[in-house]
């Protein structure tokens, strides 16, 4: 079967280009900037390596580097079109170790623009040579590593022979040769502006798209036949990839499927190839998904029973691994556009539920059995403890905590049938949440720079209200309006105290206001007694931090007036929230102003309606 004549992409072994039977020889042209790494660069390699030297459980166990990009010369030397940083670096820190191990070799490396370079290069020292900048980033780099060793030689034994044999055996750089006729400048300014990316995605992508790679276990047909066969294979994978990273820039989609707050990866289909390969999720610069198919494929290649089935089922290798990632690709899809997975299995997701998990056990369990083992997961969590005996001051709590209120929102949502198929999860993983108290008075909580805006909301709130024959209110207005009045004096001790003194009066009318209708809870007996607590569950919502900033420690009333102002300019607030503060779960007569201990008896029990009854949610489409 025919060879095709490809780049050279594979993991290569740093101790491979040491070996002087190899004679491996570099060359870093004019055109490439010089050596600038600094002490930064060069300590975090080596804190890196000192890392995997502590955590490494498997001698088997490989360090991998960005790729280095090289054309071969016609006297066998190979240009460095990327990657010379990290080469010279290498070649530094070898030629420190090889002075205390004589069995360590060097390949060579020579820069065009320094014609005695590879002279300098064979007898480095610490000394900071300041001839030219290339020698003096080499030097220093030198210095560094040496200074490094000093640090670190005393609390790891036998430091540089372990660091050694890491460089040797367990090092690998992606080596990547450029093969055809094109020109060294014209490739290393395409690598430069992006036209050859070298990110792990893109390393899969050209493993897939190789012809030699999805020849692999085809019949022979000739080669005519056999390259259009192949490029027809090529351009289905290649139009296929293509619209899976499009689907993958849907923000909403994205946020569905990831649950990281931080998002590590150069490309989003970095993470679809570390969900199906099982590499570690959202890893700096991992190149995991890579080695693995390229593992795969080396296996494969020299396995000639493998081959012949291969043969026999008329497919290849790499169709059967592209099938498996489409097929993961396309449940995640399906999950995403089905209205129930998209709420119960977002809802997961956001949680940290494991992805893989979910679509392995998709893969192999029935529909009805795996919605089970959903609800399932989700239930066993909150069911630690009962919701009564949860409160907002216990920190082992609060997780708990706002796992209901947004269980309670995606469950209101997914069982409304005039709602949207997606839940905004995008909103949700987009900001920072934290519960808020529906009806909070705290003026220990309240900063003073926010005091005027504090005066000037409720003085506005009270007069709206046009309580004409409520004496208290009328007070209310009387001392707010003396207050600001008392703020333009200059005087800020005595607005501070006189503050303060309007603030606890307001807050005992409100309290009194809200324990009218405590006979309710006497009425609910026992069970009930807990949502008087102002920590626990009937006195809590969902909000992100902003909102919660802007409506600080205002009475219920302002807090409404807040809340509509937000709706307003289309800010996102949780569903289940803005019901809250509109009083949907009350009773027709409860009044806007105060958060009774009726509307808390009302929120709890919609809460429970939905969270302690989760299998109702099976008999949904």
């Amino acid at each position: 079967m025919k060879q095709f004549e490809e780049n050279i992409l594979e993991p290569r072994l740093l101790g491979e280009l040491t070996l002087l039977k190899n004679n491996y020889r570099f060359f870093i042209p004019s055109y490439q900037r010089g050596y600038r790494w600094g002490v930064e660069e060069v300590t975090a390699l080596l804190d890196d390596l000192l890392d995997f030297n502590n955590t490494v459980k498997d001698y088997s166990e490989k360090y991998c580097l960005q790729p280095i990009v090289v054309k071969q010369l016609t006297d066998g030397s190979y240009e460095v079109l990327d990657g010379q940083q990290r080469l010279t670096t290498l070649f530094i820190l070898l030629s420190y170790l090889q002075k205390e191990d004589g069995e360590i070799n060097l390949f060579e490396l020579e820069y065009e623009t320094r014609p005695n370079s590879a002279v300098f290069l064979r007898d480095l020292s610490p000394e900071i040579n300041a001839d030219n900048p290339d020698y003096f980033y080499i030097s220093q780099a030198y210095k560094i590593i040496v200074d490094w060793f000093d640090t670190n030689k005393e609390s790891v034994r036998y430091l540089k022979r372990k660091i050694g044999g890491i460089l040797l055996d367990q090092v690998e750089i992606i080596w990547y040769q450029i093969k055809d006729n094109s020109n060294p400048i014209d490739v290393f300014t395409r690598i430069n502006i992006g036209k050859i990316p070298l990110t792990n995605s893109e390393l899969v992508k050209a493993v897939f798209l190789s012809k030699n790679n999805l020849q692999l276990g085809l019949k022979d047909m000739g080669v005519s036949i056999e390259d259009l066969i192949l490029n027809n294979k090529q351009s289905v994978i290649g139009l296929e990839w293509d619209a899976m990273e499009k689907q993958l820039q849907d923000n909403d989609f994205w946020s569905f499927i990831f649950n990281k707050k931080e998002n590590n990866y150069q490309t989003r289909i970095d993470y679809i190839l570390d969900l199906v390969t099982e590499s570690p999720i959202n890893s700096v610069d991992s190149l995991e998904a890579f080695k693995k198919y390229y593992n795969k494929i080396k296996s494969v290649r020299n396995n000639a029973e493998l081959l012949k089935e291969y043969e026999r089922l008329s497919t290849s290798y790499i169709e059967e691994e592209w099938a498996l990632l489409k097929a993961y690709f396309d449940i995640l899809l399906e999950w995403y556009n089905n209205k129930w997975y998209n709420h119960i299995i977002g809802y997961l997701i956001t949680r940290n539920e494991n992805v893989l998990e979910l679509l392995n056990q998709y893969k192999n369990l029935n529909r009805e059995g795996f919605k089970k083992e959903l609800i399932s997961k989700i239930a066993k969590p909150l069911s630690a403890k009962n919701i009564s005996e949860l409160k907002f001051e216990n920190s082992g709590d609060k997780k708990t905590l706002e796992d209901i209120l947004l269980l309670h929102n995606v469950i209101g949502s997914l069982i409304q049938p005039d709602t949207s198929i997606h839940f905004p999860f995008d909103k949700i993983k987009s900001a920072k949440w934290s519960l808020e108290h529906i009806y909070a008075q705290n003026t220990d909580d309240l900063l003073e720079k926010d005091y005027d805006s504090w005066v000037n909301d409720h003085l506005n709130y009270f007069k709206s209200i046009g309580h004409n024959n409520d004496d208290v209110i009328n007070s209310f207005i009387e001392k707010l309006d003396a207050l600001q009045a008392k703020k333009l004096t200059g005087d800020t001790e005595e607005y501070k105290e006189f503050f303060k003194i309007i603030f606890s009066e307001v807050d005992e009318y409100i309290r009194k206001k809200s324990d009218e209708d405590f006979d309710l809870i006497e009425e609910k007996g026992d069970d009930y007694q807990w949502v008087t607590d102002a920590h626990s569950l009937a006195n809590l919502t969902l909000l992100d931090i902003s909102a919660n900033s802007y409506l600080s420690n205002s009475i219920f009333g302002v807090k409404r007036e807040k809340i509509k102002d937000l709706d307003k300019r289309l800010a996102f607030i949780p569903n289940e929230t803005r019901k809250v503060f509109f009083k949907y779960y009350s009773n027709a007569g409860s009044h806007d102003a105060y958060w009774s201990y009726a509307d808390r008896i009302a929120y709890v029990a919609d809460i429970k309606s939905k969270i302690n009854n989760l299998n109702n949610l099976l008999d949904l489409k």
